[in-house]
């Protein structure tokens, strides 16, 4: 993600990552000195690699749950922190398909949470 940013300028940068396991939608933005706001794009490198990073944690935990949203906050100096949303589901742009649904919650048994996916509209 570091690599995508301009070499200089920038003050702070955030990627959030919103996944199921069939579907995600990714959104970069950094911060410039002034104040101004840009997007950026990351590499498929980068969602490769949330994708991979949201199925080993889930195997970590002793529920067997994984997060849905995640958001990296990098600063021009090289601090960085993570923000994993076990939680609430991801508010997709575009509402995934049930399928697309039922099989995440096949993946990540979520019955308390299956009552809030939101309706694809026609």
């Amino acid at each position: 993600m570091y690599n995508e940013l301009p070499d200089d300028g920038w003050v702070q940068a955030t990627y959030s990552y919103l996944a199921i396991t069939l579907f995600s939608e990714e959104t970069g933005r950094y911060r410039l000195a002034d104040g101004q706001q840009r997007s950026f794009a990351a590499t498929d490198e980068v969602t490769d690699a949330f994708d991979e990073l949201r199925t080993r944690t889930a195997t970590l935990g002793k529920n067997g749950h994984a997060w849905y949203t995640t958001t990296l906050t990098i600063t021009a100096d090289g601090n960085f922190a993570f923000d994993f949303n076990y939680d609430e589901l991801p508010q997709f742009e575009v509402v995934p398909s049930a399928g697309k649904w039922a099989d995440e919650f096949r993946t990540y048994p979520r019955q308390e949470l299956q009552a809030r996916v939101p309706v694809q509209p026609r």
